[in-house]
């Protein structure tokens, strides 16, 4: 059995014993030994060395020890990681509402090859039907949603409406992230196409033994 209650706890008992925030490959063996059925990802790395380096978790003394890590020699390793960690959730994202499309809003439904639908603009993450039979543009963020991601929306849904076989039906977008920049937000109480939509993230953990 596990010396510890959850990953958390086991996060924080180990930057306080090395000092600094660990390595991926570090980190990913103690959490897969003390907790052998979780699904521990990159992702989940990521998600946790930013909630210490912006306080949300509190770990004494960890900011002071990793100020020159964070913006010395290994900040552009750093950022690769958190790159590559954000390009992976993203994948993710994908491929769960791709699946269940209708928990971001009920009544959608996915038209045809609408994932990564391509259009002159780029690629649509989903486009979907609604109840109304509106054309819904979704455009999936890893964390914060700031000020291009409302312009690439609203490109996307411009694009669409100037195909001849979107012309006769409204569309619409809706914009899906962890959170967003206070300006995307008061841009979008005057767009009333554009929805945005709040995901939290969840560890769903099962012990063994």
């Amino acid at each position: 059995m596990s010396d510890y209650s959850s990953i958390k706890e086991l996060v924080i008992d180990t930057c306080m014993s090395e000092g600094k925030f660990p390595s991926y490959e570090k980190l990913t063996s103690l959490v897969l030994k003390n907790f052998p059925s979780s699904k521990w990802k990159k992702t989940h790395y990521a998600w946790y060395k930013s909630k210490i380096k912006k306080g949300e978790i509190i770990v004494p003394g960890i900011l002071d020890s990793n100020e020159d890590q964070i913006n010395g020699e290994d900040s552009e390793s750093e950022i690769q990681e958190t790159i590559d960690a954000s390009l992976s959730m993203e994948r993710d994202l994908h491929s769960y509402f791709a699946c269940r499309v209708n928990e971001i809003e009920t009544g959608l439904v996915l038209v045809e090859n609408g994932v990564e639908y391509q259009i002159d603009a780029g690629r649509i993450d989903i486009l979907a039907n609604d109840s109304q039979g509106a054309s819904v543009v979704i455009e999936l963020k890893a964390g914060k949603a700031k000020d291009n991601a409302l312009g690439q929306i609203l490109g996307y849904m411009g694009c669409l409406r100037a195909k001849s076989k979107f012309q006769e039906k409204p569309v619409r977008g809706i914009l899906v992230a962890s959170d967003f920049d206070p300006r995307v937000i008061y841009a979008a109480k005057g767009l009333p196409a554009v929805k945005l939509v709040k995901y939290k993230l969840s560890f769903e953990l099962q012990e063994i033994v």
